[in-house]
């Protein structure tokens, strides 16, 4: 579980409340009662020691109270009992801080409740009901339990079950019956400064809406502490006949109002009823703000899981003890589990990797990388995170990952394109170095055909050279979106017609295929496709122009060893051949498909291959015959 939150805290108070009241209704030895407020303290107010005192013959005398408890832990119970107020304290030598809470009986303080600990883990808020309950404990002296009273405490744990506001309270006027012989009564809420009466029981609402109208009720609901009103005073008239006394018991909790319990006794209460009744508004007003902090719970809950389930990283939160909190969709179908029954499970062996169970446990904190999932593997970049409550304190650790496998690919792929890349500049470059050299020293011993072949491979490597630079430059003005295309009207089997060669045949029509490209980039699709069925084909490559409806098609044929068609798709992207061994054997950059698919987009035409595996491949590209937008 996450570090106890305020509703958890009221949760444990209302227990050890219940049980204190149960004891009460059944005559349990008052000694054991005050252990089991001390046991309450200790656990909703986060102390390490406590003690229960009370005022015996003038004197402040421990009742209840833990092994070797520290001095100030007394002298806090004796400053809330001399000021009949909440009293702290602090010792600096020892670094123990207290806190006590008066127990008090019609005004009277007649002990105190009090806690001890480090300073950041006291709570004292809860104290303040389980005084209550000491007050009921020490200054006890009601009749007899009534039949059934400890169905009536039944009842009223089970109001603390319900969520709804209206249910509680028509669960607490039938405690009131049962406890304190109520004829009838009424429930109303403070609502944004207006009283609304929610819940009326043996009163007709037509008397209560007269009454609203009087001050006397406006005063009765006003009233800051319990007030009673005897028969024929103040607001009695107006709810009852004259012989019951009314008597208003404000619903407060934690500096919080809640409303009014209005309730109609057969007689004015004594002292001791008086001190029953206030600590019973107490707890119906802790249950109704339980009810407050479950529906704010809720929300928080609902606003943090609405905004991990639309994260699209996988995300998992866990609790101080490496418990499931919360996981979204994205990391349940990553780790293969169950959003639902996962929650409150533990962390460990539940991941399938041990360095990230062992980061959400607690063993480890920051940033890693792993590999997760069936083939093929994806790469994540896991980060995990320390969670704070409001007040500072941890309340468990957030998982997120972030896919990085296209990262990792991409850095794998650059760092294989620049090994390429040195390898294709430095080929040519060192048959152009060579051949210069030759010239240079033995120009006059070489006969005109020695020269000649040199001039050739001379021309050849730097025309090869030349084509990687504009390969290169294509790809960064693509990059940067700044490759412009310059398209005029142009025949495509002239240009086509230029590529015939000792292995190059070509097929089209003899007229005009008058087209607008851009003819040095159509050209250097052409020839990337060209090139390739060249490299991948011992026989003749074919060049088929055909003339379509609304396009021109040019088509690269070759009869080399043809393409597996699951890796067709993969083609014309990027860096995509580049680690594997076709390109280290027939050398290339890799990226003539990629090139030629932009150029073709850009005009917005198409690009495909059709392929069988030991027949052979079909490259075919589509020039547009009018004018149209480049292809997304």
């Amino acid at each position: 579980m996450l570090d106890q939150s305020p509703a958890t805290a009221r949760a444990a108070v209302l227990e050890h409340v219940q049980r204190i009241l149960r004891g009460v209704a059944s005559g349990t030895d008052a000694s054991r009662l005050l252990h089991q407020v001390l046991a309450g303290a200790l656990q909703a107010g986060g102390g390490r020691h406590g003690m229960v005192a009370g005022v015996v013959e003038g004197a402040v005398v421990p009742l209840a109270v833990t092994e070797h408890p520290p001095a100030v832990l007394l002298e806090v119970a004796e400053a809330a009992i001399d000021t009949a107020r909440l009293a702290r304290r602090h010792d600096q030598a020892s670094g123990t801080a207290a806190v006590a809470h008066p127990v008090l009986v019609s005004g009277r303080p007649i002990g105190a409740v009090a806690i001890a600990g480090p300073l950041d883990d006291l709570d004292a808020s809860p104290l303040e009901a389980l005084a209550d309950c000491g007050a009921v404990v020490l200054g006890r002296r009601l009749p007899a339990a009534p039949v059934g009273m400890v169905e009536l405490l039944d009842a009223f744990t089970q109001a603390a079950a319900e969520v709804e506001q209206r249910a509680i309270l028509d669960r607490l006027l039938s405690a009131a019956e049962s406890l304190f012989g109520a004829q009838a009564g009424f429930c109303a809420t403070a609502d944004g400064g207006a009283t609304r009466i929610v819940v009326a029981r043996g009163i007709a609402r037509e008397r209560l809406e007269r009454a609203s109208r009087h001050r006397e009720l406006t005063a009765l609901l006003d009233a800051p502490g319990m007030q009673v009103d005897a028969p024929g005073t103040g607001a009695a008239p107006l709810l009852t006949d004259g012989v019951e006394a009314v008597v208003s018991l404000p619903l407060r909790a934690s500096g919080q109002h809640f409303g009014h319990v209005v309730l109609l006794l057969a007689d004015t209460p004594d002292a001791p009823r008086r001190a029953m009744l206030t600590g019973f508004a107490r707890q119906a007003a802790i249950l109704l703000q339980a009810v407050e902090l479950r529906r704010e719970l809720r929300a928080r809950e609902e606003q943090l899981a609405t905004v991990v389930q639309s994260m699209p990283q996988p995300v998992i939160v866990a609790d101080e003890d490496g418990n499931f909190v919360l996981l979204n969709a994205a990391a349940a179908d990553v780790f293969q589990l169950s959003e639902t029954f996962e929650v409150g499970r533990p962390v460990g062996g539940r991941l399938g990797n041990t360095s990230l169970e062992e980061m959400l446990t607690g063993a480890r904190d920051g940033q890693t990388e792993v590999a997760l999932g069936n083939a093929p593997l994806r790469v994540w970049r896991a980060t995990v995170r320390v969670a704070f409550s409001a007040e500072g304190r941890r309340v468990g650790r957030v998982l997120v990952l972030q896919d990085v496998t296209s990262e990792r690919e991409l850095e794998q792929v650059k760092e294989d394109f620049l090994a390429v890349i040195g390898h294709e500049l430095r080929t040519p470059l060192t048959i152009v170095k060579g051949a210069v050299r030759t010239i240079a020293r033995r120009k006059g011993d070489l006969d005109p055909a020695a020269v000649e072949r040199t001039l050739t491979a001379l021309d050849r490597n730097v025309e090869r050279l030349e084509r990687l630079i504009e390969d290169l430059l294509f790809i960064s003005a693509v990059e940067q979106g700044t490759s412009g295309i310059h398209a005029e009207d142009h025949d495509v089997g002239e240009l086509i017609d230029l590529l015939a060669g000792e292995r190059i045949v070509v097929r089209r029509p003899r007229r005009d295929l008058t087209a607008p490209f851009d003819r040095p980039k159509i050209g250097q699709a052409v020839y990337h496709l060209v090139d390739n069925a060249l490299k991948y084909s011992d026989d003749m490559v074919t060049i088929e122009v055909i003339d379509g409806d609304d396009e021109i098609e040019v088509a690269v044929s070759d009869t080399g060893q043809g393409i597996y068609s699951g890796d067709i798709p993969r083609l014309f992207e990027r860096f995509r051949q580049l680690d594997g061994t076709a390109t280290r054997t027939h050398g290339g950059t890799g990226l003539g498909l990629y090139i030629a698919r932009r150029i073709v987009e850009a005009h917005g035409g198409r690009i495909w291959c059709d392929s069988r595996l030991g027949i052979g491949s079909r490259f075919s590209l589509s020039i547009p015959k009018q004018r149209t937008a480049p292809r997304a």
